[in-house]
């Protein structure tokens, strides 16, 4: 009907592939196509390709799409943003030129905070600049992971009232979740990116004295490996897991989280936490993440400061813990598989 008000998402196109990194953006998107939104797509960029012909690539996908943007908004329309995006560069020029000329409500949904992060490099540090410091203040709301993230988004010049926490990643998956053979065990699961740079610290698992399985890409230890149960897909995985708690650390560490992966920790939500819950996995996690206190007050876990106490926790949890744990697991399991938390966020900018 013309006239009648309109919601967009940003998407980005990704290709399917056995990590995470895909599935919480794609999720994102199926959400706001359940409610009813439009897309305007960004296309995969050619990764494979020489930075020359991906800088082209890239100029002419933003431009084109930022021209559609702009051409199909209508006042009183809103935009969804999926934070951050290729083309920051090209948002930060097209966002404020398109919100001179039409009132469109434009909304950031950070996935990540680059800036954040130590160590990496030089031109990736320039562009996380753009992407956090000067195109996310231009957005006019911000879907946090937390308050913690909060709290540093305010520092940099965000208001605290166009920003709203969204508490935990969710994590769709239609299929029915395997029931977890209990039998008083305490196997553990780690699932995600395996490299030694991001996590080092499954290589000295061994030595813990912990019943463990891991779980994805970039495996780099001796194959086969009794542990190692391989890579998935996201929307396979849930279906291979077998175990009773998942694990949220990051960093080459056993004591702490260490490194630039294991500080953001302290930031962001982990997606993998999303996957254990929604697997109706208790989550262990260090005491110092941001999540940390979700899985305290939401009793669906066990916090720790030092993975070499793991063992002795472990044996601490009872079987009454463990199935009060579970119960609370499914509740908060089964909104996270239907898009619970990205819905309540976006109706409380209505």
């Amino acid at each position: 009907m013309k006239g009648e008000k309109m919601d967009y998402i940003i998407e980005v196109r990704n290709k399917g592939e056995a990590h995470a990194g895909a599935k919480a953006p794609d999720d994102i998107a199926e959400i706001c196509r359940r409610r009813g939104m439009k897309s305007f797509v960004i296309p995969p960029m050619p990764f494979d390709k020489n930075l020359f012909y991906r800088q082209f690539v890239l100029l002419i996908e933003s431009i084109k799409v930022w021209i559609h943007i702009a051409k199909t908004v209508k006042n009183g329309d809103r935009v969804i943003w999926q934070h951050p995006a290729p083309g920051v560069r090209y948002a930060n020029r097209f966002i404020p030129w398109i919100k001179k000329r039409k009132k469109v409500e434009f909304i950031a949904l950070i996935h990540d905070l680059e800036t954040l992060r130590d160590g990496i490099g030089q031109q990736r540090k320039s562009t996380a600049i753009i992407a956090d410091l000067k195109l996310l203040p231009r957005f006019d709301y911000v879907i946090s992971h937390n308050k913690f993230m909060s709290e540093y988004l305010h520092s940099i010049g965000i208001s605290s009232e166009k920003i709203v926490n969204l508490e935990i990643f969710d994590y769709l998956y239609n299929e029915p979740v395997p029931e977890i053979i209990r039998n008083n065990g305490k196997k553990v699961i780690v699932a995600g990116n395996l490299t030694r740079e991001k996590s080092g610290y499954v290589y000295k698992l061994k030595e813990l004295n912990v019943d463990m399985c891991l779980y994805g890409v970039n495996y780099e230890g001796d194959i086969p490996d009794d542990i190692y149960k391989g890579a998935f897909s996201p929307d396979e995985l849930i279906q291979h897991l077998e175990g009773n708690f998942g694990l949220v650390w990051d960093g080459t560490s056993v004591e702490k989280c260490t490194g630039n992966t294991g500080a953001y920790l302290k930031y962001n939500n982990p997606h993998k936490t999303s996957l254990y819950l929604a697997a109706n996995l208790p989550v262990i996690i260090w005491s110092q993440a941001a999540m940390a206190d979700f899985v305290k007050r939401n009793n669906i876990g066990i916090v720790i400061d030092d993975l070499h106490h793991l063992s002795e926790c472990l044996k601490g949890v009872s079987e009454k813990d463990y199935q009060e744990m579970q119960q609370n697991v499914r509740m908060i399991g089964k909104k996270i598989r239907q898009g619970y938390y990205f819905n309540t966020a976006l109706d409380a900018l209505k």
